[in-house]
């Protein structure tokens, strides 16, 4: 065979060894668009608490805080390769980890009519929520530079 056919015989190899390489492992849409199905059903079911017209504003705080801890389980299930992804969803987990806890403790206190733990557990629910824009932003960039 000839240096210029081996050339190419060797490029085709290459190339579709690529093509198969990347096809086996999921793209960072792909890995983007499951953290993605998480979040926003959290965002949505934040959201649908917060307008929610339920007279039993404590028994709300409770549900939407077991949620959040719900979401942060499902969030670890999801399996992602990218690096940057993984250090996004950790921060995801850790946000919702902490919000629901701080909700939890916010529904003890209120049931307790605690004034100075209600103030702690406002206080440290505004703190878990605060990063919540950023991280998302954070995250939305990511993915849109696929």
């Amino acid at each position: 065979m000839s240096t210029s056919k081996k050339r190419v015989a060797l490029f085709a190899i290459a190339v579709a060894a690529s093509v198969l390489t990347t096809s086996c492992g999921e793209s960072k849409v792909t890995q983007c668009n499951k953290i993605s199905k998480v979040v926003n059903k959290a965002a949505k079911d934040a959201q649908a608490a917060g307008k929610s017209n339920n007279p039993d504003k404590v028994g709300e705080l409770e549900r939407a805080a077991n949620s959040l801890n719900q979401y942060a389980g499902e969030l670890e299930a999801v399996k992602v390769k990218d690096e940057t992804l993984k250090g996004l969803q950790t921060r995801f987990i850790k946000m919702y980890w902490e919000t629901g806890k701080a909700g939890k403790d916010l529904v003890e206190a209120a049931r307790k009519k605690d004034n100075r733990a209600i103030t702690s557990s406002l206080k440290t629910l505004n703190e878990a929520t605060q990063q919540e824009g950023s991280l998302v932003n954070e995250f939305n960039q990511y993915c849109r530079g696929s």
